[in-house]
Parts: structure tokens; C-alpha cells; sequence
């Protein structure tokens, strides 16, 4: 295993425009390898964007962008993605299987069917995230949790070292979520790199041991102790948040800083 101080992510001056409009303007990001990283802002801060500028999903304006001092190009085989659900036509006629399957053609070359060893990394992947009795089911039949996790199988199916996930907590049932935690978890312990877009602020704080918080500038990035500051906090959301005062309690409970003044 690699380093956990090894460097998986730079980000340097990035800005990326809709139609002359800055969405996320001037980030710099320096991410150690390991970590399981939050995203956090407010809505329409950037965050989706930040994920599909890092993988070239659209142009940016400005910027340099190296995973593992590469670019995304010649990096991309390490990088898995999960989109969020409303990225995905879940009326497109296929079954749980088929879904996780599309995560080995990477793995292929043009035109080559997938082996036995293809098959069984699906099967595993499937156990993993428990829908191994779901094999044959059509997506559109599965519950929203169901759904994310096959496209966590999918993801997983890739054999990445590192885990884009985009909102996936999003509509899932509690028992879902902390299925998913501990997958995130256990991806950690294997010394996977994983970035999360979150939305639920309490929930944050347990889970990740890094953030990211942005409202279309960068507002920190640093290990969840240090950047998941109610002054932080502030900035990112400007100060409108009706849950800062229970967030700075449970802060406060954490030991965690409750003001940079401080």
C-alpha cells in the first residue's frame, strides 16, 4: 500500500464558466491520498461541477487539474464515478447485473467479451453492497437505495483507486445509508481515496475525515477538525444556516473549533 501522505489530487486555478457565468472560480485544491473527503456547500456552490470538471466531463476556463500527478487522461483507468440518480435513465431496459457488468468493459479491450474473472468480480461486488439476490431484477423495480447501491457495485465492479460519489445518500432509507457508510469505510481501510458530496451537516461530521467547502470559491479544504468551522461555515452558506447553533454544539462536543477566532 501506498503512502497515505502521497498526493491523489491537485487542483490548481480552477475557474469553469456557463455561459460567462464563474460556477466555481479560482480553486486550488492539494488532497492526500486516503482520505475520505466531504463536499460541502449550498446549493448551486459548485459541487457537482468540481466533480465533472476533475473528470473532464466538461471544459473549464482555466486551470490544471493532476490525479496522481497525471492528467485525468492518463489517469482516468483509477477513477470510478457515481453519478447522481437523476444522471441516470432508470426506464433503460436492463438488469441489476447488466449495470454492475458495464463496470468491467474498462477493464476490456474494444469489442472483447467479458471472462469468467469479469463475472465473478460482479457477484462479489453485488454481495458487497447486498444485491446478490437482485441479479436478474430490473433497475426500474429497485428502491432508490437499491438503486444507488448498484451503481456503488458498478463503481466498485471498476477496481478504482479512487471514488467519485456524487450525493449518494440522496433518497435512500437509513438502513441503505449505513450500508453505504461502511462500504465507504471499508474502500478507506483498503487505502482507497473517496469524494463525497453531502448535503446533511451532522451527519459530516462523523463520517468524513477531510472536507472540502465551497460556494463557488473555495472556502477550506483540510482535515474535518480544522475546516468544518462554524466560521467556515458561514462563509460557505453565508451565515443563513438555521442549523449552526446545534451544529456548533456538537461541535463543541467534539472538541472540534467552534469560531477561527477562537
Amino acid at each position: 500500500m501506498r503512502s497515505s501522505k502521497q498526493e491523489i489530487l491537485r487542483v490548481h486555478d480552477l475557474t469553469v464558466a456557463y455561459e460567462h457565468k464563474p460556477v466555481l472560480w479560482n480553486i486550488n485544491l492539494e488532497i492526500p491520498e486516503g482520505k475520505l473527503v466531504g463536499i460541502i456547500g449550498p446549493n448551486g456552490a459548485g459541487k457537482s461541477t468540481l466533480f465533472k470538471a476533475i473528470l473532464g466531463l466538461i471544459p473549464i476556463a482555466n486551470g490544471t487539474i493532476h490525479i496522481q500527478g497525471q492528467s485525468f487522461k492518463k489517469s482516468k483507468g483509477l477513477v470510478a464515478y457515481v453519478p447522481q440518480k437523476e444522471e441516470v435513465d432508470w426506464d433503460f431496459p436492463a438488469t441489476v447485473k447488466d449495470v454492475v457488468e458495464m463496470g468491467r468493459y474498462g477493464k476490456r479491450s474494444l469489442f472483447s467479451s467479458l471472462k469468467r474473472e469479469d463475472h465473478e468480480i460482479v457477484l462479489s461486488c453485488l454481495k458487497k453492497v447486498e444485491l446478490l439476490d437482485f441479479v436478474d431484477r430490473h433497475i426500474s423495480e429497485l428502491s432508490g437505495g437499491q438503486k444507488q447501491r448498484v451503481f456503488i457495485a458498478r463503481a466498485l465492479a471498476q477496481e478504482a483507486d479512487i471514488y467519485f460519489m456524487d450525493e449518494p445518500f440522496a433518497g435512500v432509507d437509513a438502513a441503505s445509508e449505513k450500508h453505504i457508510v461502511q462500504l465507504l469505510l471499508t474502500l478507506k481501510k483498503e487505502g482507497k481515496s473517496i469524494f463525497v458530496v453531502h448535503h446533511d451537516l451532522q451527519s459530516a461530521i462523523d463520517y468524513f475525515d477531510w472536507m472540502i467547502l465551497i460556494n463557488t470559491r473555495l472556502i477550506a479544504s483540510g482535515p474535518t477538525q480544522d475546516s468544518f468551522t462554524i466560521e467556515n461555515l458561514k462563509q460557505a452558506y453565508g451565515g443563513k444556516l438555521t442549523v449552526l447553533s446545534q451544529l456548533a454544539q456538537v461541535l463543541k462536543d467534539k472538541q472540534f473549533k467552534i469560531s477561527e477566532k477562537e
